[in-house]
């Protein structure tokens, strides 16, 4: 009889851990997502969480990328133009143009430049840098090996990342080495042009400007920042 009493009393047990029919119970995900209920054929409520899964932007061509996976850029470039364009700025952000005057200014690396500051865009970079091919002719100072008062390739980086060293923002136009004292190039004009190859489409710009290089100014010489 004891036995029995055993039995019975194991079997209450089970039942007392079955659930009803027709009651439904989801495993806790530890995730948050949308939350639905519905009533079953017992008349409790169930509850179905549901999760979507994360998205994630693909990298851009810079390492700078946004939350959205489009590329970022700095220093006047506009990725999102409608078209290939480029102007050009003093550091004042006046914009340049046949007899706008060109002022000289102390570069942070120490050196006297006319520096051309540009607003650009309206394609996708290669890489975080683009190039700026310069030619520059001053009656008298046409001295450099190419014959010019500057030229060559200014490569020009259009990411956003902190840099060490360098000018960023500014295609620098530098005097020439043997130049004793940039003042004489006070009220001269230069005939600037410069190009670039905007994703296969090539934007140039092209001025005549008077110069702008005060005594005043290069007289106490220009020291590295």
């Amino acid at each position: 009889m004891q036995s029995h009493s055993r039995h019975v009393l194991l079997l209450l047990a089970v039942s007392a851990c079955t659930p009803d029919e027709g009651v439904t119970t989801d495993a806790s995900t530890g995730t948050t997502g949308e939350t639905t209920s519905t009533s079953t054929s017992t008349g409790e409520d169930t509850t179905t969480t549901t999760t979507d899964a994360p998205t994630t932007g693909e990298p851009g061509t810079t390492t700078t990328t946004s939350t959205t996976g489009e590329a970022g850029y700095c220093w006047g470039f506009d990725v999102d133009a409608p078209a290939p364009f480029l102007a050009l700025y003093d550091y004042q952000h006046a914009e340049l143009a046949d007899g706008v005057t060109l002022p000289l200014e102390c570069g942070g690396q120490g050196s006297w430049m006319f520096g051309l500051y540009p607003e650009f865009g309206g394609y996708e970079p290669t890489g975080d840098s683009v190039v700026f091919d310069l030619t520059v002719d001053v009656d008298g100072y046409n001295i450099n090996p190419a014959g010019h008062f500057f030229s060559g390739e200014v490569y020009y980086y259009v990411g956003c990342d902190d840099v060490l060293g360098g000018v960023l923002g500014v295609v620098p136009i530098i005097p020439p080495d043997e130049l004793p004292d940039p003042a004489v190039l006070d009220g001269l004009t230069a005939k600037v042009h410069v190009e670039l190859d905007a994703g296969g489409q090539l934007v140039s710009f092209d001025a005549t400007m008077p110069l702008s290089a005060p005594p005043e100014l290069t007289e106490d010489g220009c020291m590295f920042l």
